[in-house]
């Protein structure tokens, strides 16, 4: 970090706040940081969701201004 501080604080500490203490950092996997479910028929959902979205769409149209 440069020393880019206002002139108010000349002395400003440049360290880490003291919550994240002084660990080194973690290295993890792809596999391990991912945080979405990748599995249980999320594609599923998502087509069939999609087609749903989309039929009613259709017949709001179809409906309303046909």
């Amino acid at each position: 970090m440069s020393n880019t501080a206002a002139p108010e604080y000349p002395n400003r500490n440049t360290t880490r706040a003291p919550e994240y203490g002084t660990t080194t950092q973690i290295t993890e996997t792809a596999t391990e940081a991912r945080q979405g479910v990748t599995g249980h028929n999320v594609s599923t959902v998502l087509v069939v969701s999609l087609v749903g979205v989309i039929v009613a769409f259709a017949i709001v149209y179809a409906l309303f201004f046909a």
